[in-house]
């Protein structure tokens, strides 16, 4: 160790004893050469490299002698000042300083050495017609085939021609990896290493065909094409990927062919793929054919032209996108490009085919682990993905018209849409940069093992070793590279985001009618119109009107809304009705536009604007709502704002608007009830808190506002002369269960007593006629007016319905529950709970009723006639024609099927176990599986029903703001229903047959533990 100089104190010890055993065996002091340990430094990893250098000098064959003579070249005391030399070493340290793999290749592989040598001026080179005729030329000849011939033939078969085309592939990623790591700008050069990867499996396709044929089709009948998909298609691949195909077969081939045309795919497949003495290529997928994995591996081309027209799924299109012959019959792929390539185009003007892509999109970037999502270079956000992904969208919107942006490399069709104006070029060149990039880093995640990966390490010291292998000058610490890989992903999020709507804003304020530069296409009204639509704008010229009123002048308020809106038009478009969410913004904005706080809320707080753009585009209801009161707007800065106020505050805030306004107070409560309302519909809408807790909610607070109003109305018209009395609000119904919805009325009762029991005749009269009134008035003042929601009380569960009197007298309920009472009224008894009034005559009211509703026996009589009842309920109360699957209260398994066999529960053992006593379904449910009264699974189902029923009537409320009284059958409804239900884009029929499902067992439960009790 002695002898190292000065210069090489900064290898390290162990570095330095694998440089001293190269000086051994190559006779050149190498250890003490300051050119070589600054060759051996400059490499993303000296270690690994001196290591690898080593084990390849050490490997037997005439490649370590070729490579000893070129080092010897020079003196015995330092390397020759040939130019030879260092270039040779360079590459050779850069491939084995990165890439463990291909260190492993040539220590198999000695002979491989001398590729090593110089440059390769003709991978990089050539074009890239020259590229794929070489590369495949070089591949069948190595194997005996002659690639001049239509369908070749390899003479070189068997394990040997696997082990050939494995190693000669090999030998040409070898190359290419030392050119790709030599290059000064590896940026520059990606898009042609893709291009030659892409030729390389291509050339590698055919000559596994033609190992194939020679073994299994001896005459070379069988027409059959290799079409590739994905990044193999768009001349895109990277180092190690799997590589998408279909195969075709001539339609005028015989089943006997087909069958002989699937085992040369299968064998063509296990060439490439199957483990073997040579490691195997990559993953040859056929997934995306046809029907899938499911489907027939080779099918012929008229069987592909009937699947694309009458079965194929959106996103099938999408993936034909970047179709290409690759290898096998040439006249059969360039038939099938001919047939279906553009059906591309015509299925990009399906209704829905662009929603359904990006729903897809989605699903991919939700099922990236948690822990991967930042390290993430391909599926994360700003990653290669959204570049790709904005390009495919721009051409499938505009490629129907335009055939100048049809192309499937990313990188060429980003160049066509900024050179035709579809996006800006000043976006397409950021939009290229960052892949460039983005691919290096990507190509340089993968060298070291060439194994698939497009995670940035997480490790410190490989992410050092990355930085160094991407970065050829300056700064190459890991801190460098992951600030480049935040900066970029930053700018393709902000154009991913906008990229589809700024030129729509830059159409609708210019001029209308305007002749569009023929370069420029895409700066057209036409073109902004078609990409509307394309995102879910039905009327797209209504929409531009807006966007041209919203944008339009210098002022501050247009000027905000120019740099909000592109985002915000691409949120609406995310959610069911785009058009009415923007024509909500419009009013919303227009309502708001001289608050400066709304404009720097917009602007400032990417929260805000995305629940105010979510808000609109999923609920009608909390739209008009917020209509309404504009300024809860600045709720959605800060979703803590949204939570659930305590009640104490609320009761705190009631009582001081009774103490300053009186009698005059029902108004100012409307109106707290009206925003607290709207607080909860936003709640639920973006789905901040449990949404099982929203029916409690709404039922607190209708109490809140009831009470309250109770007490003003009382202190208007109770006067010295009217006698002193009781006056209790008995809720019913899914209100007395704390159950409600949105559309929910208040069923009520109204008792009331005098305080004295000396009245006479005629004051019992004036106080009757007088509570009478109370009640009236507390109906009138809380129904809803133009500036607030109200509540609608319906007194129709009292006694005798509507024939009978609105309040009753405390001892009139005691004479009619003694007399007349019905077991139907003893069930609905059991959701009666006192909310408003005078705490003496509410206990005994309870007291009153318990016997009826907790009956300490059930009669025989009487249990026939609940269940009487609710079969002719079923066969009388159901509309015509309502499907009894969909009905969503009287339907087969939904809330009056579970409800009843909650009641009766509760009917028939209330008087024994206390926890029945309550007025919630929920609640009585669990306590009935707990005593044992009911199998838990049967509860389970029943509660899961009853929840998804439930929560079904609300979210339509809440989407279109009117009752529903079934599952909605129409698509867009029943999407965004199953989007206010937390289910993700696109799964509407999910929440369809989770439905049907659900409230199918449960009503299996119903039958059995209602009528067979």
């Amino acid at each position: 160790m002695a002898a190292i100089t000065s210069r090489t104190t900064s290898v390290p010890e162990a570095t330095s004893r694998f440089l001293h055993e190269l000086d051994e065996l190559l006779g050149v002091p190498l250890a003490t050469d300051s050119r070589f340990v600054d060759l051996l430094m400059a490499t993303p990893d000296p270690h690994g490299a001196a290591l690898g250098l080593l084990r390849v000098i050490e490997a037997p064959g005439e490649g370590s002698a070729a490579l000893l003579d070129a080092v010897r070249t020079g003196s015995k005391s330092e390397l020759a000042e040939d130019e030879l030399n260092r270039p040779l070493l360079a590459r050779l340290l850069a491939v084995v300083g990165t890439s463990e793999a291909m260190v492993d290749h040539l220590v198999r592989h000695p002979d491989s050495l001398p590729l090593l040598l110089v440059p390769d001026p003709f991978l990089l080179i050539s074009t890239p017609a020259a590229s794929a005729v070489s590369l495949r030329a070089e591949m069948l000849t190595v194997l005996g085939a002659d690639p001049e011939d239509p369908a070749p033939r390899a003479t070189v078969t068997g394990d040997d021609g696997v082990k050939a085309l494995r190693r000669n592939y090999r030998d040409a990623v070898l190359r290419l990896v030392a050119d790709d790591l030599s290059a000064e700008s590896p940026d520059e050069i990606v898009d042609h290493v893709m291009a030659v990867l892409s030729d390389l499996a291509a050339a590698a396709l055919d000559a596994a065909l033609a190992i194939a044929r020679a073994e299994l089709d001896e005459a070379a009948d069988i027409r059959l094409a290799v079409i590739a998909l994905g990044k193999t298609g768009a001349r895109e691949l990277n180092y190690v990927s799997d590589v998408d195909v279909v195969f075709v077969l001539d339609s005028a081939e015989t089943e006997g062919a087909r069958s002989l045309a699937t085992d040369l795919a299968q064998r063509m497949r296990g060439i490439l793929s199957d483990a073997g003495g040579e490691p195997a290529l990559w993953e040859v997928d056929t997934a995306l054919r046809p029907e899938g994995k499911a489907g027939a591996l080779v099918r012929t081309l008229s069987e592909f032209e009937h699947y694309y027209a009458d079965i194929a799924e959106n996103w099938e299109f999408q993936a034909l996108l970047k179709a290409r012959p690759v290898a096998g019959d040439v006249e059969v792929g360039e038939a099938f490009s001919q047939s279906l390539l553009p059906l591309v185009w015509q299925a990009a003007s399906r209704p829905g085919f662009i929603d359904g892509i990006r729903a897809m999109r989605r699903r991919v970037v939700d099922l990236i682990p948690a822990v991967e999502a930042p390290r993430q270079i391909k599926l994360g956000r700003g990653g290669l993905r959204d570049v790709e992904f904005s390009a495919q969208m721009l051409q499938l919107v505009h490629g129907r018209n335009d055939e100048d942006i049809r192309t499937p490399n990313t990188l060429v069709a980003l160049g066509e849409l900024g050179e035709h104006g579809y996006i800006g070029q000043q976006d397409a060149s950021v939009f290229s940069t960052a892949y460039r990039f983005m691919r290096v880093v990507e190509h340089r995640v993968q060298i070291p093992r060439m194994m698939r990966n497009a995670l940035i390490p997480d490790d410190e010291a490989k992410l050092r070793s990355l930085a160094r292998s991407v970065f050829r000058s300056g700064s190459r610490t890991g801190d460098r590279l992951e600030e480049a890989r935040r900066d970029y992903a930053k700018q393709v999020t902000r154009l991913h985001e906008q990229i589809f709507y700024r030129p729509i804003l830059e159409a609708a304020v210019g001029v209308h009618g305007a002749v569009v530069d023929a370069q420029k296409r895409g700066s057209s009204l036409q073109a902004a119109a078609d990409r509307l639509q394309a995102f879910g704008y039905v009327d797209p010229q209504g929409a531009l009107g807006h966007i041209k009123a919203l944008t339009t002048g210098m002022s501050r308020t247009a000027m905000v809304i120019k740099q909000v809106l592109p985002a915000l038009l691409d949120w609406f478009s995310d959610g069911v009705e785009p058009d009415r969410a923007l024509l909500a913004f419009r009013r919303l904005s227009e309502s708001l536009s001289s608050s400066g706080w709304f404009l720097k809320m917009l602007r400032d707080s990417g929260l805000a604007a995305k629940s105010v753009a979510e808000v609109l585009s999923l609920s009608g209801y909390a739209t008009e709502l917020l209509l309404r009161q504009p300024a809860a707007v600045a709720w959605l800065d800060r979703h803590e704002n949204l939570k659930a106020r305590d009640l104490e505050i609320l009761n705190a805030e009631v009582d001081g608007l009774l103490k300053r306004h009186g009698a005059e107070a029902v108004t100012p409560i409307r109106e707290t009830y009206s925003r607290e309302l709207l607080r909860i519909a936003l709640r639920d809408v973006l789905g901040v808190g449990d949404r099982v807790a929203i029916p409690g909610d709404l039922s607190d607070l209708m109490d809140l506002a009831v009470r309250g109003a109770l007490q003003a109305v009382r202190a208007d018209l109770d006067g010295s002369e009217t006698p002193d009395y009781e006056f209790a609000i008995i809720a019913m119904g899914r209100w007395g269960g704390r159950e409600i919805g949105y559309f929910s009325d208040a069923d009520a009762m109204f008792v009331y007593r005098p305080v004295s029991d000396d009245l006479d005749a005629e004051a019992r009269g004036r106080l009757s006629k007088h509570v009478t009134k109370v009640a009236l008035q507390l109906s009138t003042r809380l129904k809803a007016s133009e500036g607030a929601q109200g509540v609608d009380l319906d007194a129709d569960l009292r006694p005798e319905g509507k024939n009978g009197p609105l309040v009753r007298s405390f001892s009139s309920y005691q004479a009619y529950y003694a007399k007349w009472s019905q077991p139907w009224e003893a069930q609905a008894l059991l959701r009666a709970r006192p909310v408003a009034g005078d705490d003496g005559l509410i206990a005994d009211y309870l007291a009153l009723i318990d016997p009826l509703r907790y009956p300490s026996e059930m009669p025989q009589k009487a249990l026939t006639q609940v269940r009487t009842l609710k079969a002719r309920m079923e066969d009388e109360r159901l509309p015509r024609n309502a499907d009894k699957r969909r009905h969503l209260k009287l339907g087969r398994g939904s809330l009056s099927d579970v409800e009843w066999t909650v009641q009766l529960l509760q009917l028939q053992h209330g008087h024994q176990v206390e926890g029945l006593r309550t007025t919630s379904t929920l609640t009585a449910l669990d306590v009935a599986a707990d005593g044992g009264l009911l199998p838990t699974e049967d509860a389970e189902q029943l509660a899961a029903a009853w929840q998804l029923a439930t929560d079904v009537r609300s979210a339509v409320m809440l989407f279109r703001g009117r009752t529903a009284e079934s599952l909605p059958a129409d698509h867009t409804e029943l999407e965004a229903t199953a989007r206010l239900l937390g289910y993700p884009a696109g799964a509407g029929h999910d929440l369809e047959d989770d439905y049907l499902r659900t409230t199918r067992h449960a009503r299996s439960v119903m039958e059995h533990r209602f009528y067979d009790f």
